[in-house]
């Protein structure tokens, strides 16, 4: 067996026993030092972060030792790496795919589409909220608090409604006649309940206008999404770049990985007897990491 395959099995042998020797005695102390590598995990010790499913990893694992079917230690030891490596790249991959989600969105929001989108789902929002809440108690207030609370809200929300970019005034102005009618009858005991019947029925005819309106600007930003992918130069963001840099580390490791264990394996055929056992209880010892 040459250097590099003997160093590979030290490696695997340390990797079960590190835990039995020296290091930080206190169990907080255990804890820092342990964390001082991570934060995406991509060179930490830690084989799981917290948010990863365990048994998610040991299905993940026992898919590699089922492939490769390892029936010595060291190969054993070796497909264990080669596992672990493969779960942190795959673990990267979503880390690049949520940064570079997040970078885009980043853009878009700095666009006039979106922000013309972003009012109108701000009054939708408002709109929703006052038919809801007369759907939820067809008869109007019985005092003059909770009568003044409800006709403040409309006003703010058709004072909102006359800044929305490209809502016709049109759909507008009759539930701004309706909320005048209703202020004039606010001095009485309550709304009669025709005009407050007819507020939440202007107020369902704005919440239409707005959800078409809504739709029409959302399918605009699908387009403008994927033009600002192949424009933005996304790989100039600091995360990402790092990310890139673990990417190749990893994909190097890998390569070299594999390449142990394809060694390991052809200067142990000759010799290599069914140890399957010992085996399965090294991919238990490996497989997490507390």
């Amino acid at each position: 067996m040459d250097a590099t395959v003997k160093n590979a099995v030290k490696s695997a042998a340390a990797a079960i026993s590190q835990s039995k020797r020296g290091g930080p005695r206190t169990e907080e102390g255990k804890k820092t030092s342990s964390l001082n590598a991570v934060r995406y995990g991509f060179s930490a010790s830690h084989l799981l972060l917290p948010g990863e499913d365990p048994d998610a990893y040991e299905a993940f694992v026992s898919e590699w030792f089922t492939s490769l079917s390892p029936s010595t230690m060291p190969e054993a030891a070796s497909v264990a790496h080669l596992a672990d490596t493969s779960w942190k790249l795959e673990r990267l991959s979503r880390v690049e795919n949520s940064r570079m989600r997040a970078r885009l969105e980043e853009e878009l929001e700095t666009t006039n589409e979106f922000k013309t989108f972003d009012n109108t789902r701000m009054a939708l929002a408002m709109m929703t909220a006052f038919v809801e809440s007369v759907e939820a108690i067809p008869t109007p207030p019985k005092d003059a608090d909770r009568t003044k609370a409800l006709l403040s809200g409309v006003e703010k929300t058709v004072t909102v409604l006359r800044e929305v970019p490209g809502l016709p005034m049109a759909v507008v102005e009759p539930l701004a006649f309706a909320l005048k009618t209703a202020q004039e009858n606010e001095e009485t005991e309550r709304i009669p309940q025709a005009i407050y019947e007819n507020l939440g029925n202007m107020a369902r005819v704005v919440k239409g206008a707005l959800t078409m309106k809504l739709a029409e600007e959302e399918a605009v930003l699908g387009p403008l999404r994927e033009r600002l992918a192949a424009e933005v130069l996304l790989l100039e963001d600091g995360d990402l770049k790092k990310l890139e840099r673990h990417r190749r580390t990893l994909e190097t490791t890998m390569e070299r990985q594999l390449g142990i264990f394809h060694q390991l394996r052809a200067e142990m055929a000759n010799t290599k007897t069914e140890n399957t056992p010992e085996a399965q209880a090294l991919r238990v010892k490996l497989r997490l990491v507390k």
